[in-house]
């Protein structure tokens, strides 16, 4: 595979949970024909509000939810499906690094076991050799001593070491290409920095693809290539992260602007309601309609297509022209 070439190709993801809606099966889609690519090396910064998708198109890329539509490959191998021991092999290319790092550690296992389990299981290296490799990853995590680390269990570590062991873990089976899913919301201000400064280290030694998922704007541009903006499981808007904080074009993409902090845009926000995006299935329109200020009734009647209004700035909206 070259560099120009993609590392990961989501095309037309679709994933619809059932609900029970006035005791008839109805379904909504919290993802809805979600499209791009992650090259070698990349990050794609996933950006939007809570509620808007993005969490669960990660778990779809990691196969702990199955994508109802559409297709996600790999390296070159389509996992949309696969399964058992397929499955388990694609653990050693593809992981994920979670949200809460207390949460995703099992409290009664210490760090050396947590470590030793995924290389033990993927028979990485030989037994003599699992300790160096233990070792070798708390070191690269920055988590030193290591004969001291190793022997503590997950309490005894503060927010942000948990989250470096959490990182270990994920490069235990030498992966391809990581979700980190909103790695620092959990954890404090004075640490975010170094988390963020630990992944991007990773991602130059190893050519680390990553899928960051964020409601941060402000590090998704610190540590993202690029930013892909999703609202009600759609795309609204995609660029490079300078290109997209600079001249963002999607309504919602500015509403999120004018919410992050120290952000150049000042007054209110540029919402007409905080009415949450519809995410039944057969649902028209463009799911921003009832927030937007620049509503029309083609909004409400259409999905607006994803187009590229510049070079690798694509936008989802009527009237993206209008507003550039």
């Amino acid at each position: 595979m070259s560099d120009s070439e993609a590392l990961v190709k989501v095309d037309n993801l679709v994933v619809r949970f059932p609900i029970n809606d006035n005791r008839h099966r109805a379904y909504i889609r919290p993802v809805d024909q979600v499209s791009f690519e992650i090259k070698a090396g990349e990050v794609l910064a996933l950006v939007g509000e809570s509620g808007s998708g993005k969490s669960t198109i990660g778990k779809a890329l990691l196969r702990i939810l199955e994508p109802s539509e559409g297709t996600i490959v790999v390296g070159d191998k389509d996992i949309t499906h696969i399964r058992r021991r397929e499955l388990v092999e694609y653990r050693k290319l593809a992981q994920m690094i979670f949200q809460d790092p207390f949460g995703s550690l099992n409290p009664v296992k210490t760090i050396e076991q947590h470590l030793a389990f995924p290389i033990r299981k993927h028979r990485l290296v030989s037994s003599d050799s699992t300790s160096k490799l233990i070792n070798e990853l708390l070191e690269r995590v920055g988590l030193t001593p290591v004969e001291e680390t190793r022997l503590k269990f997950p309490h005894e570590l503060s927010g942000g070491q948990r989250q470096r062991v959490a990182i270990a873990r994920a490069l235990a089976v030498n992966p391809k290409f990581l979700v980190a899913d909103e790695p620092i919301s959990m954890l404090d201000v004075s640490i975010r920095a170094g988390i963020l400064r630990l992944m991007t280290q990773l991602r130059e030694d190893f050519n680390l693809a990553f899928l960051y998922i964020t409601h941060d704007l402000a590090s998704a541009r610190y540590f993202g290539n690029r930013i892909m903006v999703l609202y009600g499981g759609r795309i609204m808007e995609t660029a490079t992260s300078s290109d997209l904080i600079r001249k963002p074009l999607h309504p919602y993409t500015r509403l999120l602007l004018a919410a992050t902090p120290g952000s150049s845009v000042k007054g209110a926000l540029p919402e007409t309601s905080n009415k949450p995006p519809n995410l039944m299935e057969g649902r028209t329109g463009c799911p921003f309609a009832d927030r937007c200020p620049h509503v029309a009734s083609v909004c409400r009647e259409q999905v607006p297509e994803l187009l590229e209004f510049s070079p690798g700035h694509m936008v989802a909206c009527h009237f993206t022209n209008q507003l550039a």
